[in-house]
């Protein structure tokens, strides 16, 4: 008994908050926030020097030595966006109180237009300027490692990632790495700096373990071919317009652009070519649902930070988070009729243990039931006119849904 007492003890002190669920939910209750860290210098679109900065989170009073980097990259279709936005930086305060370190990096903006060259071209020039500062972020974070290790980062743990544009960072910063992929590409890398860049902290590493692309997209899903030691996390919305949710085009103010890879079609040659790979799909949900302070968005928000949060913590800890697989079964359902006046019926594909619920707009939860069935009846009469969202739960997995009562 003393010697189980004593291996108990020991699991505790050498775990530190691995027993609060560290790296999968809330365990610090104050996060640090270090701003304007110069991490690099380049120069833009217009020729202009331009100084790059990050902001690095972390947690308040945790003694862990050795932790797992996150670094993230804005949305901003990479003609605007900040490090500091709201979904970003809450994506960012949401994992440092989990115990990781977190930055959110600021990256070059701009797109060039005319001067003899196509508005894809110019968005390939902007993507690849992105994708090396992102690269010289890496690079910052292994020199700090050398330099004393201020950020208490374990060296073998970092991961990209990033919302829309910084998704597409992200994934070329793993993926777009070899001289025969970037012949692939229309424009002349050399010039802008080849695969590293100019960005700063040359003769370290950039290589990343992991992916965190949400709504982003690959232009190629032919880079993953030599790097199928990477892990991918997705998540994407099936209506989304303007980042496919599979393969399409990219807009920009209406018009055809590029055609990009998604997070379906990313996630579906992942899987062929055997990668550690998952995808959660916002059923019916348009670009970056989790963005704004709505209810809905929200609840879009704490199902994004949740199931990243199982993707990492799978990647750092080695144990599977319980009701969490390889990959995300998406939930497939039809709502109508849609906008209704008092009743609607939700079909499903299967019999399944369904947990349904439905929230107002100010995230009351006005409606909840449970069923086997693969058609439900939700009675609405004693609802107000407005709009609602149905969140369904199963198997540990969500989906959501907007409803109109008029």
């Amino acid at each position: 008994m003393r010697n189980k007492l004593f291996l108990i003890l020991f699991l505790v002190c050498v775990t530190g908050q691995i027993s609060a669920q560290r790296y999968l939910s809330k365990v610090f209750d104050t996060v640090n926030v270090a701003s304007d860290i110069p991490y690099g210098f380049n120069f833009n679109y217009k020729g202009d020097s331009t100084t790059l900065y990050l902001d690095v989170y972390n947690p308040k009073g945790d003694t862990v030595l050795n932790r797992p980097l996150v670094i993230l990259a804005h949305g901003g279709s990479f003609v605007q966006g900040n490090r500091k936005a709201t979904d970003i930086s809450t994506l960012c305060t949401r994992l440092a109180e989990m115990g990781y370190v977190v930055a959110s990096i600021q990256y070059r903006l701009g797109v060039g237009i005319g001067g003899g060259t196509t508005l894809e071209q110019e968005f390939e020039k902007a993507v690849w300027r992105a994708t090396q500062d992102g690269r010289a972020a890496v690079r910052y974070f292994n020199k700090s490692i050398e330099n004393g290790n201020p950020f208490h980062i374990d060296p073998n743990m970092f991961y990209a990632g990033g919302i829309s544009a910084g998704g597409v960072l992200a994934l070329h910063l793993a993926f777009l790495d070899t001289p025969s992929e970037l012949a692939l590409t229309q424009i002349d890398t050399l010039i802008h700096g080849g695969i590293e860049g100019n960005s700063g902290n040359p003769g370290y590493s950039s290589k990343v373990k992991g992916v965190v692309s949400l709504c982003g997209a690959l232009s190629k899903v032919q880079y993953m071919n030599n790097n199928t030691n990477i892990t991918l996390c997705n998540m994407h919305g099936t209506n989304d317009a303007t980042v496919p949710y599979k393969t399409d085009y990219f807009k920009f103010f209406n018009s055809n652009v590029a055609l990009l890879s998604g997070s379906f079609t990313v996630d579906s040659a992942a899987n062929k070519l055997g990668m550690d790979t998952r995808l959660y799909t916002f059923e019916g949900a348009d670009h970056v649902p989790f963005t704004g302070t709505s209810a809905t968005q929200k609840l879009y928000m704490d199902t994004t930070v949740n199931y990243v949060a199982r993707y990492l913590y799978k990647h750092v800890t080695g144990l599977v988070p319980t009701g969490f697989g390889s990959n995300q079964k998406a939930i497939h359902f039809n709502c109508f009729p849609n906008p209704t006046h008092e009743k609607m019926q939700v079909k499903f594909g299967s019999l399944q243990k369904r947990h349904i619920k439905i929230y107002s707009m100010q995230g009351a939860l006005v409606h909840e039931q449970t069923s086997n069935e693969m058609e439900v009846d939700l009675p609405l009469s004693t609802l107000s006119v407005g709009t609602y969202f149905l969140q369904i739960t199963e198997d540990n997995q969500q989906a959501f849904h907007k409803i109109i009562l008029y």
